[in-house]
């Protein structure tokens, strides 16, 4: 925040704020590069619906372009290529060699990812190689990035290409400038769903580089759905409505349909040489209904399938034999690659069959141009048209059909959309089909050709009004506008990570007794489908064991299990333990007998024994009788129901866990669970809590947070007082224990109290501190043991020399004095 005390100082500041400059991102710069025989280099800008989506955003913005420039640019030129760039066009290129430029784009993207993404995935084949260079490709890219990059910029970056950049990017960034910094990605191709999408072996790599922007956009709901379940399938994510929560951020999922400049359209259709071509192309098929085909020769057009439906349409339909014709443009496409040079192949065959059958010496039906055209033709041809069909199996929006509503004012033609391009959900007054069918897709022509006058006129003020209100630019705006409203992704979230340099430090500036609380199931240990194999392994035992032997140090394992899986596991390390998220707990036997027997005497209030543990609780039998006996029939209820659930009844609580059912459908039923059980006892002292894939029931008054302050308690009761606490746990049934600690101890109060709260993973969380996963607390307890237990040494031979001349021994918080 901008400090206030001088008019010169906030005024310094403002401009970088109030205009942020925006950093726009994809493969290709929008730039054409061309070396002459001389060695220089001659450059245009290419036209496309980024540049003209630019044109509608505040001329207060300030913009670069950063891409690659569509080749391979020797060294010793690139510093000369970079400035043209930079000065002619306010354009970054990012230099990329050919293996690398190929592997990326021909062999991961086009590979990969296009088939994938579009519902092919018998047309990938996955390779090591592609995918390392694909990753290659998104770190020059983000390194490009980086070094441009200034506080409050504004990176947008495009399309599947570049999924992981965010991630990467994020890594390069500073402190700094990771607070003010916006990141927003946006998808132009669809986003497939779930069961398709985790085919792909490096799902989850994908989806977690692409989630450290700030906002994803997709062109329809549908694509961000599939996203969101991805996100919650794979990744085990909790979704909201309009976004998802990742390390303790929430990163907004959002629906922006992109459009078009209609404007373009309507202006070129005034000038003279677009009004000479009408003029030819009516001329040339007067007395025919002309439809028009115009799509990338690309499996995912459905071009076999729309020429199948025209021949139905002839043959179902002879009476327009004759007196329709149908212009398909293909435009060519990766011609190098064999599936589509099988495709050429297939689609000029069936119209070879087509023209052969229904057509004479004097008329064509099928006029099939593979090649580019001209915009100045297209404008014309869309112009003239009665009947344009788009026959997509998937395409992310496809903007053939906006065009073509743009370039018929006066004209009122009917548009054929498949209901698989992300258009059809936005344009109201098409004809919807299904380009499988062949049948529909046939009749859907008929009607279209058909179709009363004043229908026509209705359907397309309809369609008019949607293409010209929401158009390229308003898309640019609007995405660009939603990524500077966003909360920075810091705010709330800004845990530090536990080093074991910072906990030693305050572990050896304590006096007094140090106590741990650590959770089990998600720190310890990762979570199991099946608690009753979730045993912890040798080395965390060793690890739990180092730790309790520390001079003056109180562990305490804190889990939901029962007390005989704790027993059994950690029963022989002379730790102290809670069961059943605290309803009981037990200290460290060799450490506190007098606690661990004789209690009764000392304990205020007094707690109950039962084979060397401490109940927080009424009488088990008494409470089990009081509300078990409704609930479990209500949770059999439920496992019957839900596929892969399962009941872990206790001696307190009750727990109903879905961690093996489908993630969708398990929090559905989670949530109904939720409801009819909160009905059900609202009368009762319980309460219900919903957990980490888990629905639990327990008394209300007593939770983790209980059996931290009977610890506490129990301690000053015998005189042990205590000034270090480190709390380590990964769910919310922690969060009541960061609070207390927090709350309580937290603050120094000059006596050198010490309090660590740490969560596992990044999230929205009362800790302070966290550690990243299992792995990273074990390498954390690991190090801090190992520091510890080697300035032990030190100290007691320190304190061996000083007993000899003294007569006084030394612990471990006297060794630092000594260091």
């Amino acid at each position: 925040m901008t400090s206030p005390t001088t008019p010169s100082s906030t005024s310094s500041q403002t401009p970088s704020i109030e205009q942020p400059r925006l950093l726009l991102v994809s493969n290709r710069l929008p730039i054409t590069v061309k070396q002459r025989p001389n060695g220089s280099f001659e450059y245009a800008r290419s036209s496309g619906g980024l540049v003209s989506a630019l044109s509608g955003l505040s001329k207060d913005t300030k913009y670069e372009w950063i891409g690659w420039p569509g080749q391979s640019i020797p060294p010793q030129l690139q510093q000369q290529v970079s400035s043209d760039l930079h000065s002619l066009y306010s354009a970054i290129p990012v230099f990329l060699s050919d293996q690398t430029a190929a592997a990326h784009y021909t062999g991961f993207c086009n590979g990969i990812l296009w088939p994938l993404f579009h519902y092919h995935p018998n047309e990938l084949s996955f390779n090591k190689q592609h995918w390392d260079e694909y990753n290659n490709a998104n770190l020059l890219f983000a390194q490009t990035i980086a070094s441009h990059v200034k506080p409050h910029d504004i990176i947008w970056i495009h399309d599947f290409h570049l999924l992981v950049l965010p991630k990467l990017l994020k890594a390069l960034l500073s402190d700094e400038l990771k607070e003010t910094v916006k990141i927003g990605f946006f998808l132009h191709t669809p986003f497939p769903s779930s069961e398709v999408y985790r085919i792909l072996p490096v799902r989850k790599s994908l989806l977690m580089g692409v989630l450290e922007a700030d906002c994803v956009g997709f062109q329809t709901y549908d694509y961000a759905r599939h996203f969101m379940s991805s996100c919650a399938r794979i990744l085990g994510l909790h979704c909201f409505p309009d976004g998802i929560e990742f390390e303790g951020r929430k990163v907004k999922v959002g629906t922006y349909p992109i459009g078009i400049e209609p404007e373009k359209f309507t202006k070129a259709i005034q000038t003279t040489s677009v009004q000479l071509q009408i003029a030819r192309l009516r001329e040339r098929f007067k007395g025919v209904k002309i439809m028009v085909g115009i799509d990338r020769l690309d499996y995912i057009k459905a071009l076999p399938q729309k020429i199948h439906a025209f021949s139905h349409l002839l043959h179902t339909h002879p009476e327009l034999q004759g007196k329709v014709v149908f212009i398909q443009i293909a435009v060519p496409s990766r011609e190098d690659v064999l599936e589509y040079q099988n495709l050429d192949r297939v689609v000029n065959g069936l119209v070879g069959k087509v023209n052969g059958r229904f057509g004479t010496v004097e008329f064509v039906p099928i006029h099939y141009v593979h090649k580019s055209v001209g915009f100045d033709e297209l404008v014309s041809l869309y112009a003239v048209v009665d009947v344009c069909v788009v026959s997509s199996t998937r395409d992310g929006m496809n903007l053939v059909s906006y065009e073509f509503i743009a370039s018929q004012q006066g004209q009122h033609g009917v548009l054929v959309l498949s209901e698989f391009a992300g258009a059809a959900q936005s344009l109201n007054g098409a004809i919807i089909i299904n380009p499988w069918n062949t049948e529909e897709m046939a009749e859907a022509m008929y009607d279209a050709l058909t179709m009363p006058a004043k229908q026509k006129e209705s359907n397309y003020e309809k369609l008019n009004r949607y293409v010209t209100k929401y158009t390229a630019a308003r898309w640019g705006t609007t995405f660009v506008n939603e990524l500077m409203s966003l909360p920075n992704s810091f705010d709330g979230t800004r845990l530090v990570k536990l080093t074991p340099e910072l906990a030693v430090d305050k572990f050896l500036a304590s006096r007094k007794k140090r106590v741990f609380f650590i959770d089990y199931d998600g720190t310890l240990k990762s979570n199991h489908s099946l608690p009753e194999f979730s045993n912890p392994s040798k080395k965390i035992r060793e690890l739990v064991k180092r730790l309790a032997n520390l001079p003056d140090v109180y562990v305490y394992i804190f889990s939901g299990r029962s007390r005989n899986y704790l027993d059994a596991w950690f029963g022989d390390l002379g730790v102290g333990l809670s069961a059943e998220h605290g309803c009981f707990y037990r200290h460290p036997p060799n450490k506190l007998g007098s606690i661990g027997s004789g209690v009764s005497g000392v304990l205020k209030p007094p707690r109950r024994m039962q084979h060397g543990w401490l109940s927080l609780v009424d009488d088990q039998t008494d409470a089990s009788n009081s509300w078990c006996s409704e609930i479990l029939p209500l949770f059999q209820y439920y496992t019957e129901r839900t596929p892969g659930s399962f009941v872990e009844e206790k001696e307190i609580n009750l727990t109903w866990h879905y961690r093996n059912a489908d993630p969708e459908f398990g929090m559905w039923q989670a949530a109904e669970l939720h409801v009819n059980l909160e009905q059900i006892l609202n009368h009762l002292a319980v309460s219900v809590i919903l957990g980490n894939k888990t629905v639990e029931v327990r008394p209300s008054m007593v939770d983790k947070a209980s059996a931290a302050r009977s610890v506490v308690h129990d301690l000053g009761a015998v005189g042990e007082s205590v000034d270090f606490f480190c709390c380590i746990g990964d769910g919310k049934t922690d969060e009541v224990v960061f609070q207390y600690l927090n709350d309580g101890f937290g603050v120094d109060d000059g006596g050198g109290q010490g309090v660590i709260t740490c969560t596992v993973g990044r999230k929205q969380t009362e800790a302070r501190y966290f550690l990243d996963g299992v792995k990273g607390v074990e390498l954390f307890l690991n190090e801090f043991c190992s520091v510890c237990e080697s300035m032990t040494r030190s100290g007691a031979a320190s304190g061996s020399r000083r007993n000899s001349r003294t007569g006084m021994g030394i612990g471990l918080g006297v060794a630092v004095d000594v260091e």
